[in-house]
This record gives C-alpha cells, sequence and structure tokens, in this order.
C-alpha cells in the first residue's frame, strides 16, 4: 500500500475532483474511493482539504459578486444599518444551516475523520446520495422563493447538510433535495 502521492496519482485524484465537484454527487467520496483504488492505505486527507481550497477558489470566482454582496449585507444587518435585508436575511440563514454541520463536526471529528478511510461505508452513502437525488427530482413541486424561506426551512436544509459529513454523501444534494421537500424551488435550492 502506498503512504505518498505520486504527481500522476495527484493528477488523477485532480481529475476525479473536478469532474464531480460541481454535481451533487460527493466528490469526496468519491476521492475516497479513488484513493483506495490508487492503493492508499491511509486517506490523503491534507490532500483532499488542498482540492477543496481550489474549488472554493472556483466558486468565489464565479459567484464572488453574490458572496460579496450577501457578506456585507450581513455585517450592516450587525450595524443596524442595511439597504439589502434580503442578502442580510440570506446569510442569517446560511449561517444558521452551518450551525449542525459545525456542531458534529466538532463533536465527532475523530470518528468522522475514521469514515474517511471506509470506502465500503462511503460506497453505501453514495447509493444513499443517489436515493436523495431520485425522491428529490420527483417532489420538486415547490415554488417558494428566497423571501419565502423561514429560519425552520434553514434549520432544517442545515441538519441534511450535516448528514454530508459522511464521505458519499452529496452536500449539495442533500441540501438541495431537503430544500425541494421543504417546498422551495428548484433554482433557489440550488443557489
Amino acid at each position: 500500500m502506498s503512504e505518498s502521492i505520486t504527481w500522476a496519482q495527484a493528477a488523477l485524484l485532480g481529475i476525479l475532483q473536478g469532474m464531480t465537484e460541481f454535481l451533487p454527487v460527493s466528490s469526496s467520496g468519491h476521492l475516497v474511493l479513488g484513493q483506495a483504488l490508487l492503493g492508499f492505505a491511509k486517506p490523503q486527507l491534507l490532500f483532499d482539504i488542498l482540492l477543496h481550497v481550489g474549488t472554493l477558489a472556483a466558486v468565489l470566482a464565479f459567484y464572488g459578486a453574490d458572496a460579496w454582496r450577501i457578506l456585507r449585507a450581513w455585517v450592516l444587518s450587525l450595524a443596524r444599518n442595511n439597504p439589502d435585508p434580503a442578502s442580510a436575511r440570506t446569510a442569517w440563514f446560511i449561517l444558521l444551516a452551518s450551525v449542525p454541520a459545525g456542531f458534529v463536526g466538532i463533536l465527532f471529528d475523530d470518528f468522522i475523520e475514521g469514515l474517511f478511510g471506509s470506502p465500503r461505508l462511503t460506497s453505501m452513502a453514495l447509493l444513499v446520495t443517489g436515493a436523495f437525488l431520485f425522491f428529490g427530482k420527483s417532489h420538486s413541486a415547490g415554488g417558494r422563493g428566497e423571501n419565502e424561506m423561514t429560519w425552520r426551512d434553514a434549520l432544517i436544509i442545515g441538519l441534511f447538510q450535516a448528514l454530508s459529513i459522511t464521505p458519499g454523501i452529496s452536500r449539495s444534494g442533500a441540501t438541495i433535495t431537503s430544500a425541494l421537500f421543504l417546498g422551495i424551488d428548484r433554482e433557489m435550492a440550488a443557489r
């Protein structure tokens, strides 16, 4: 079993990450399986983190203006001087939706890290993601938009996001599907 990563392996895993990151199919789960197929005895967590930093840069390049608008509105809402209350509300919802995953991540850090070394569990979790997507697609009749979301919606979406700490459970798949089940329109669910 290999312990260090070669340039060719890094390139293969980078391509795998690039192909799966922006689809609701758990890029982390695919990386766990890819590393297992390449013969790694332990997960290459630092490498995974570096790949996700690259993804963050791509997301900020694409959604940077939205992120800045939401962040600015949130900061101004703290000062109670906000010309964009809808964006501030979105920021508060994002923060609330992040709490369950943060809580689970902090409390179960060692356990979660161990999950990244289990290709079998990851494979089962990918099947769960597939079921989420299947049932979410069949239950996408909602039409509620950004202004109709509630604190309860944000918390429920956050609880589903907490499930995605498991490799193989897609964060975007879990959050989009939960939003669709809550009756939120497809475009808003994807944002």
